[in-house]
């Protein structure tokens, strides 16, 4: 089973707008509401696969119980700590038509509830039950009152009952979590360049921070570099390059936790194409980034998170190339 955390899941109310002015009211042209956070992200990915994936994290108030509904209702198990004051956060994402065709996205993050540490030893608790066929997943940014270490310790709960741990996050909490020795972390380029003092778009700088972050412990370093695809790396270096296949923007918003999620369902044997007609002698690793890109991609030309079709559709044009 794939157990992922979100300390901070949100309803995410996108708005499509013909312009915006600050100082005066503003009127959507469309709306649309949905049930979001990293991890939330990847377990309805994880479910579209095929997978069996739970969603798990913080609650609160009464957006936190519209937030359950929700996800439960498109066949995704729950398993949240609630919290009790405040409200689970609403994010608002704005977008609008650039002059040339293109769409300029904005958005406005709430903060979200406070967790305490009751909460935490709860959620703990849940995470030491996992064992080793199972796999956590620790995604998105730390909620108001989580520690910096939150993660790593959660991860170390994981580990000592046998169980994989992804890591998909940014800053000391990343870094904090490899003493756990994840079985892969998935910074972007840009926040790997962040993390380095290096240039986001020197592929071999890029490729260097990475190993740094698997010599410091992690087992895989995925890369995702919007589009221009992604990076597969280890402690011995670079172990794939991937293509993002061609396509218009219309959705960034889950665009990296569907990454993650094709590439641990591709690892899990997904039953999707095989890889025999798409990466012909290829290894396991090798496959699940084609699927990552492809999923990733997929839910970038969408609306919302893509549907396991939409996925097979860009497989056979998603172009990954080994490098050992």
């Amino acid at each position: 089973m794939f157990l992922t955390v979100t300390c901070n899941p949100a309803l995410d109310w996108m708005m499509r707008l013909p312009a915006f002015a600050e100082g005066v009211t503003n009127r959507s042209a469309a709306d649309d509401l949905s049930y979001g956070g990293k991890g939330v992200n990847v377990a309805t990915m994880l479910h579209r696969f095929g997978q069996d994936a739970c969603a798990s994290g913080f609650i609160a108030g009464t957006t936190g119980t519209a937030l359950v509904e929700g996800v439960e209702a498109a066949g995704v198990p729950c398993d949240f700590v609630r919290l009790d004051a405040g409200q689970t956060r609403i994010n608002v994402k704005m977008k609008r038509p650039r002059a040339d065709g293109s769409l300029e996205e904005t958005e406005i993050n709430g903060c979200g509830p406070a967790v305490g540490p009751v909460a935490i030893a709860t959620l703990r608790r849940r995470i030491e039950r996992l064992g080793s066929d199972d796999c956590l997943v620790l995604s998105g940014s730390l909620a108001p009152g989580c520690p910096a270490d939150l993660y790593a310790d959660l991860a170390a709960a994981a580990a000592e009952h046998g169980a994989r741990c992804v890591v998909d996050t940014t800053g000391t909490a990343l870094t904090e979590a490899l003493a756990a020795r994840p079985f892969l972390v998935k910074p972007n380029n840009h926040e790997l360049a962040e993390l380095a003092g290096c240039d986001a778009a020197d592929e071999a700088a890029v490729v260097a921070a990475a190993r740094d972050l698997a010599r410091a412990g992690a087992r895989f370093v995925l890369v995702s570099c919007g589009a221009a695809g992604a990076l597969l790396v280890d402690a011995k270096g670079l172990i794939a390059r991937g293509a993002a296949p061609a396509g218009a923007l219309v959705n960034s918003v889950g665009a990296g936790d569907s990454m993650v999620a094709g590439f641990l369902a591709g690892l899990a044997g997904a039953s999707l194409p095989g890889r025999e007609s798409l990466c012909p002698g290829a290894d396991d690793a090798v496959y699940a980034l084609r699927l990552g890109l492809a999923a990733g991609s997929a839910t970038a030309f969408s609306p919302s998170l893509a549907s396991a079709g939409q996925v097979s559709d860009l497989l056979p044009v998603t172009f990954v190339e080994p490098c050992n």
